[in-house]
């Protein structure tokens, strides 16, 4: 396939000359050589309760990043290096940060310096290099990145490792702040007294969601190298990156040094389907919360000897499915926050801006089971009945402009806009009397089939369990 732009047409340029303006620019040599420029994962160190984190960028940057870990009242918790456990998710940990670093220049060779890494290891880089760098790639016009990184050296031979059958006890549960991850915390809430949560750069809807749900906060800082931020003002190659792997690695250390075996995320099953389809290459905004990424991230956990699965509670449901659990839950909504300009590197962490492709789908999904009036005063917007923005509903409609955002299916914005047709408080908005069918035929099958959760998809136990309140079958 050819290289591509973001609209899907021939790119000439392609990664081979990207990768040298970029070296040109970053270095101020006219005649950088990208064929023998390479990337360095060194893997991490240990300085006192600081994890530090180095890749290098070979003649361009050597960039460190750090972690610290803190249980909920607030004391440190100091990794153990001769800890298997905690060496272990420090090894699946450092992999995934590199990837942030790395996609400045693409190097077309990375090498693993550090400790030597398994093949679930290599499997696992490899596809954040590739798969979770695919809407970089698309968007920068690049072309597929498969085939175009060697990662080297080859797999070392994994040590062997107890079978995951005998998981630890203990469950963190991760916050982002949002609907998905405080819905998970109250079910995690109400059938296990001892949970606790956790947050990475923990921003005030993070604290909230732990609070309402009145349990412990682990804290994690995470310290991003600011010479990153200048190489990408030079030049560097830059765009999204798959944070939910950083933050799913990162939530593995922490449960690794508190000897708990179960981390537990909020990755639906809609994470699944692609943002785009450009001739038969998948660009997945949500590739690191997919099924797939999931299984690699457990086997390089298992490979590791860390000791902690990972598991996606609400992977049997569909968005709208959560929406209808989320509107559910009393209270919840006015506790969360999923518009994303509040957790932006340097931005406020509070609050919805109300116009922005997640604000307007977070609503979407709510709205059907939810009466207007409640709803607008927990979010603090209606975007729904602002004509301005039926365009930036419009766009989820089709899956040529569906946005690159955690926003749900075609099928399921679709279905959420003709249910609201059917709603009284809410067939007079703007959004809907545009975009709405009033009168669908298949309305009720497409309800049934969308809302069903896919018992193939259920958790291991004890967390299937959690889920029958979510999965019972109510009014709409």
């Amino acid at each position: 396939m050819s290289a591509t732009s973001p609209d899907g047409r021939a790119d000439t340029g392609g990664l081979a000359a990207r990768r040298r303006d970029v070296l040109v620019a970053l270095t101020g040599d006219v005649d950088a050589d990208p064929t023998t420029h390479v990337g360095r994962v060194h893997g991490w160190e240990l300085h006192g309760p600081e994890v530090r984190l180095t890749t290098e960028l070979s003649g361009v940057a050597t960039l460190v990043e750090r972690f610290r870990f803190h249980a909920p009242d607030g004391a440190p918790l100091v990794p153990d290096a001769h800890d298997p456990a905690v060496a272990g998710a420090l090894d699946v940990l450092a992999l995934a940060v590199s990837v942030s670093y790395l996609k400045a220049t693409l190097p077309g060779r990375v090498e693993l310096v550090g400790r030597p890494i398994g093949p679930a290891g290599h499997a696992l880089l490899a596809a954040l290099l590739t798969d979770g760098l695919a809407e970089l790639a698309l968007r920068a016009g690049l072309g597929p990145l498969d085939g175009t990184i060697t990662l080297g050296p080859p797999p070392a031979t994994p040590p062997s490792s107890p079978a995951t059958a005998d998981t630890r006890p203990g469950t963190l549960v991760t916050v982002g702040g949002g609907k998905d991850s405080a819905l998970s915390l109250a079910l995690a809430a109400r059938n296990d007294p001892d949970v606790l949560a956790l947050a990475v750069n923990a921003r005030p809807p993070m604290e909230r969601t732990a609070a309402w749900a009145e349990v412990g906060l682990v804290r994690v800082e995470r310290e991003l190298d600011r010479e990153l931020l200048a190489l990408n003002d030079r030049g560097a190659i830059n765009g999204h990156v798959p944070i939910t792997a950083i933050v799913m690695a990162a939530a593995s250390v922490a449960a690794a040094l508190l000897g708990r075996g179960t981390v537990l995320v909020s990755n639906e099953r809609s994470a699944d389907a692609a943002t785009r389809d450009v001739d038969g290459w998948r660009v997945n905004h949500q590739y690191s919360k997919s099924r797939a990424f999931e299984r690699l991230l457990g086997a390089a956990l298992d490979e590791a000897g860390a000791g902690v699965r990972v598991v996606s509670l609400l992977r049997p449901l569909g968005e709208l499915a959560v929406g209808r659990a989320v509107a559910r839950e009393p209270g919840l909504v006015a506790r969360t926050t999923s518009c994303n300009a509040a957790f932006a590197l340097d931005g406020p962490g509070e609050g919805w801006c109300g116009r922005c492709d997640k604000c307007r789908f977070v609503q979407l999904v709510l709205a059907p089971f939810t009466p207007r009036e409640r709803l607008v005063a927990d979010l603090g917007f209606d975007a729904l009945d602002d004509p301005a923005q039926v365009d930036g509903f419009a766009r989820m409609l089709d899956p040529a402009t569906k946005p690159f955002e955690c926003v749900g299916t075609v099928a399921e914005v679709r279905l959420a806009l003709d249910l609201l047709a059917s709603r009284p408080d809410w067939r007079g908005t703007a959004a809907v009397r545009a975009l709405a069918d009033p009168d669908a035929s298949d309305l009720a099958e497409r309800t049934a089939t969308l809302l069903a959760a896919d018992a193939t998809l259920l958790p291991p136990p004890p967390y299937d369990g959690w889920l029958a309140d979510v999965t019972r079958e109510g009014p709409t």
